[in-house]
């Protein structure tokens, strides 16, 4: 509401026809004057300007300089622009922020603290900063997005980058530009990459372009990759295929005289991966419980198979005493019945 009531406090003396004007940078000694003017041949407009325009310019009153104050906007949106020409009829300008229904619009905002840079490499932020970074392509200056809360520097000047980022960027092929990917970082690291005095964000959580984490990586290789330990009451892991089908009539059950000559050749059981293969591609822990259990299963029926068969031996052995022990005593009866007889 202040904009509209300066706006209308300057132009009072000037309201009147409007006149046609293209270049927008004109100087005063080009005929350039204050006032309401209008064009559909920008020139010195807003980037993209093209068609109908509107331009309010209040000039100087030395007519042989080009400092003024203009606003502009198309024939055909509410979008309005300001700048101060300082001098130089190509000054950029700046978008005005508009509210429509409650609702601010800010197509892309930096806030940086005074006396802190973004430079091409988004090195130097020395000072306590709060800082939101639009824009496209790679992590610099003019490229990647960026959210950072930055603490104050150290005092011998370590602290480059302060203890909160994140950062979503495309980048270059280098590690420290992460390439497609977002970073939330909460410690600055030096630059692993080169050996020049370069500070870039920790890898504390990493997301990449096709939706992998990582934590503590920035490289992550699975939806979830975590280079360090994991602590949790419990975890839940879906598996299919349980092996209980090692219970049917038909598992082929390997001979314990084949399970032990197959450990004495590979060093491991059937099936399950060896220390070697471990060391390369790591533990799937659902796949090992799985195995795990199948040979929990099989080493059962091992166990119900030799019970068995100590329980045969075990029958046989009761039955084989009962035997003896009735011929001991038929043989006992013989001798008896031989020495009565003599």
């Amino acid at each position: 509401m202040k904009i509209k009531y300066l706006i209308l406090f300057l132009a009072a003396p000037m309201l009147g026809k409007s006149q046609i004007r293209d270049n927008a940078g004109a100087n005063g000694t080009e005929g350039a004057v204050s006032g309401f003017f209008e064009t559909y041949n920008p020139v010195n407009y807003p980037a993209g300007a093209a068609g109908w325009w509107h331009l309010l310019d209040v000039r100087h009153t030395n007519i042989n300089n080009n400092y003024a104050m203009q606003f502009s906007g198309s024939f055909y949106d509410q979008n309005l622009y300001f700048r101060k020409t300082d001098n130089s009829g190509s000054r950029p300008w700046l978008r005005v922020i508009t509210e429509e229904a409650g609702i601010v619009r800010i197509p892309k905002l930096t806030i940086v603290n005074p006396g802190s840079s973004i430079n091409a490499g988004n090195i130097g932020m020395t000072t306590g900063d709060f800082i939101i970074q639009a824009n496209t392509g790679g992590r610099f200056a003019d490229k990647g997005a960026q959210l950072e809360f930055a603490i104050p520097a150290d005092q011998n000047g370590d602290n480059l980058w302060g203890q909160g980022r994140i950062l979503t960027v495309a980048g270059s092929a280098d590690n420290h530009n992460a390439i497609g990917k977002m970073i939330i970082g909460t410690r600055r690291m030096f630059n692993k990459i080169g050996t020049g005095p370069e500070w870039y964000y920790g890898d504390d959580l990493v997301i990449d372009g096709v939706g992998n984490i990582g934590v503590g990586t920035l490289l992550p290789k699975e939806k979830l990759s975590v280079n360090g330990k994991i602590r949790a009451h419990e975890i839940q892991v879906e598996a299919s295929n349980w092996p209980d089908f090692v219970f049917e009539q038909k598992y082929p059950l390997m001979p314990l005289h084949e399970l032990e000559s197959y450990i004495s050749k590979n060093g491991h059981l059937p099936q399950t991966p060896s220390a070697k293969e471990i060391d390369a591609n790591g533990l799937s822990l659902g796949e090992m419980v799985k195995l795990q259990q199948q040979k929990i299963e099989e080493l059962s029926l091992y166990i119900i198979k030799q019970e068995k068969r100590l329980n045969d031996q075990e029958l046989r052995a009761s039955q084989q005493l009962k035997l003896n022990e009735k011929l001991f005593d038929n043989i006992l009866s013989l001798k008896k019945e031989i020495k009565k007889r003599r």
